[in-house]
């Protein structure tokens, strides 16, 4: 695991220092990191037995098929930096399922997203299993994931996929039950204060506040209406700045990131959609609202960023951008919409 930490280090740099030119060359994005990173992998990209490029199938030509035993297992379809990947799942969906095969990869080589050709009763937008970025997320997590699918472990995949559920399952849960993770961890931070700093005394509610302050600043928005099927992951590279939100056609300038949310509410506001007697809406984990009448959450907590709505709803903002990307891809799911009229452009 270590040893795969600090190959893909030199990737993702190289992948960030000439991002222009893998935003333009698809070639380059297959040769210079997807290949690399599937030999990190165990996958031989230069032997047929393990690795082929290109190969017509009924459904189209993939841009990899890996194979195990001389059967193909995985199919990879690659794109330059700049693509967005889930644009594109359909297609993959198509190769795996009318292969035979459970599982498809897309990648931009920076996105990686691991999907489900087929899940009954479910959308495509619904199959993914867990998708990371090299360029944002932490490297232990994107390498863990990474190794669901190296050629010692793909035949092995659904019980690695399902131990990592569980982990993000139970760190959802006590993400959603905030004042459980705080009461566990006060004695924690309280013999570590004792031991570095004996000297020193603080009240327990003392610890439970900056715990508190601290935990909120990490906890993701996601609706409790909701199911999210795959891990929770970035979407896009932090170090680039969204210029552009589009929506059915309509398009609105971005100049910070907590005007995807107000402007995507205030869409469906227009659309007759969002009133204020669908409200309040309420987040995952029962006492954070991301949409009320007042700016308060339902534990009587004020919003950490609340922004009004242009019928006077509040909406809270306190989250990274991909998952204020993902409230309110949620959001327009919520009332109707397909998520995928949601574009963003840099």
């Amino acid at each position: 695991m270590n040893d795969l930490n600090e190959k893909l280090k030199p990737i993702i740099e190289k992948m960030k220092n000439f991002r222009p030119l893998y935003e333009q060359n698809e070639d380059m994005v297959r040769k210079q990191i997807i290949d690399p990173i599937l030999r990190l992998l165990g996958w031989d990209t230069e032997h047929p037995a393990m690795v082929r490029h290109n190969v017509p199938g009924d459904a189209g030509i993939p841009d990899y098929s890996l194979l195990k035993n001389g059967k193909v297992i995985l199919f990879i379809e690659a794109k330059n930096l700049s693509v967005d990947i889930d644009q594109h799942i359909k297609q993959l969906a198509k190769y795996s399922f009318d292969e035979g095969t459970k599982y498809g990869v897309l990648t931009n080589g920076a996105v990686w997203k691991l999907i489900i050709s087929f899940r009954e009763g479910s959308a495509l937008h619904e199959r993914g299993i867990w998708k990371i970025d090299l360029e944002s997320d932490d490297i232990v997590t994107a390498s863990k994931k990474l190794l669901t699918i190296s050629e010692a472990n793909i035949e092995n995949i659904e019980i690695l996929i399902k131990r990592l559920q569980i982990l993000d399952e139970i760190w959802q849960s006590l993400l959603d039950e905030p004042e459980t993770l705080i009461k566990g961890l006060v004695p924690v931070l309280q013999s570590l204060i004792y031991q570095s700093y004996p000297t020193y005394q603080f009240e327990d509610i003392e610890v439970e506040d900056f715990l508190e302050t601290r935990i909120n600043e990490v906890i993701p928005i996601t609706l409790e209406e909701e199911v999210i099927s795959e891990i929770p992951l970035k979407l896009v590279p932090s170090e680039r700045k969204l210029q552009w939100l589009k929506l059915n056609g309509e398009s609105f300038k971005l100049n910070d990131d907590f005007e995807i949310l107000v402007n995507v509410a205030n869409w469906l506001i227009r659309k007759g959609k969002l009133k204020p007697s669908n409200c309040p809406i309420q987040v995952k984990g029962g006492k954070r609202y991301l949409i009320n009448h007042e700016k308060v959450h339902s534990d009587g907590k004020k919003f950490t960023s609340p922004k009004q709505l242009s019928n006077r709803l509040w909406v809270e903002t306190n989250a990274d951008t991909p998952r204020k990307i993902d409230c309110a891809r949620l959001l327009l799911e919520k009332f109707g919409y397909s998520p995928d009229i949601l574009v963003l452009e840099y």
